[in-house]
């Protein structure tokens, strides 16, 4: 039986995003199996809107009106109704049989829903954000712990969070990946010694810390390539660093597959998108214990797991794969089994199974 569903982004953006792609994904996959999907895509978190977000909304509406689709940056399945809306207040939720939640904004957006809105359910990735924005703690408490929402967690380190918050999530569901879209292409034996990793300038990613273990890095191995993709407006980045800017999935592909060495220097992380595509393409993993990706980077054998905020930890665990590469095509290899394993067909079907038991 066809199920009306309503996704609610906390926001609108033209460009790619990690937990954004996440929810898409879903969207996409509920579509396929006939449920009417659409997807909110407000002005604003805020009360008041900024320029930068008004421009870029009024440029979605530009692209709505000629035709175009309003996220260039994805293949939504046609059957998917994006929808550009100045907030997510009560009257602009359409009637649906349950409206998913994607963010604790979103959660403090929707305080007063309709009664047409269905069952409530958020899936909860915010532990960077609660970690990383004390001053906000208490405004994204009181969204997390509404007694109306039913809340699904996405990683150990958001049921943690959950906990501690007096909140028993309804079930825990990783992200996965489209089938397809990330796999090895170039072997992973004898690959060059190339350096890869995300450029995001938000402040739980540590991109100070990253900078310092490349210095250290480049230092010990003047040879090593070091390449970057990603937008910020505000970061530079070191002298010999590669910015490729931001990529298709096509090429980030490409990217991955060019890698032997992956780094994620983040102090908190929800979950860890880019550290899984990575692992799926065969590059080896280097990750700080940021909560999220500990559930799937296993130190010693699917990646190498540091602590955060060590520049020199950082650099001596790639330095070591650098210097042994039969060790890093053996973490490589393991690496890229477990991330096949962990798919949005995989994560949809439990997610399913959650909607019905709540829709019952």
């Amino acid at each position: 039986m066809s199920r009306r569903m309503t996704f609610a982004l906390p926001h609108y953006y033209d460009h790619p995003i990690g937990g954004y792609k996440v929810h898409l994904q879903y969207a996409n996959a509920f579509a396929e199996r006939g449920d009417r999907v659409t997807v909110l895509h407000p002005l604003t978190c805020g009360s008041t809107a900024t320029l930068r977000e008004t421009a870029v909304y009024l440029r979605g509406r530009a692209r709505k009106a000629t035709g175009q689709p309003i996220i260039p940056w994805f293949a939504s399945h046609p059957e998917v109704r994006h929808k550009l809306v100045r907030s997510l207040d009560g009257s602009h939720l359409p009637e649906a049989d349950v409206t998913i939640l994607t963010g604790w904004q979103s959660s403090e957006s929707t305080r007063r829903p309709s009664p047409q809105s269905g069952v409530l359910m958020q899936i909860v990735y915010d532990y960077e954000f609660w970690m990383g924005n004390p001053d906000h703690r208490e405004r994204i408490e009181a969204a997390l712990v509404r007694p109306d929402v039913a809340h699904v967690s996405t990683s150990t380190a958001v049921t943690s969070m959950l906990t501690d918050l007096g909140v028993d999530p309804f079930a825990t569901i990783t992200a996965g990946l489209q089938p397809g879209d990330f796999g090895v292409d170039s072997p992973i034996d004898g690959r060059s010694p190339v350096i890869g990793f995300p450029l995001r300038d938000e402040p739980a990613k540590d991109m100070p810390t990253l900078f310092t273990s490349i210095a250290l890095v480049r230092r010990a191995f003047p040879n090593v390539r070091v390449q970057c993709f990603g937008g910020s407006a505000g970061l530079a980045v070191p002298a010999g660093v590669e910015s490729l800017g931001r990529l298709t999935n096509s090429e980030l592909r490409a990217f991955y597959n060019g890698c032997s060495i992956f780094m994620l220097s983040s102090r908190y992380e929800g979950w860890g998108l880019p550290a899984l595509e990575a692992m799926a393409c065969g590059a080896t993993v280097v990750s700080t214990r940021n909560g999220g990706t500990e559930d799937f980077v296993h130190d010693g054998h699917t990646g190498v797991l540091v602590p955060t905020g060590d520049a020199a930890s950082l650099a001596g665990a790639v330095l070591d794969l650098l210097g042994d590469s039969s060790r890093r095509s053996e973490i490589g290899r393991r690496g890229a089994a477990v991330a096949s394993r962990e798919t949005v067909v995989r994560s949809a079907d439990m997610l399913d199974d959650v909607i019905v038991r709540l829709c019952s």
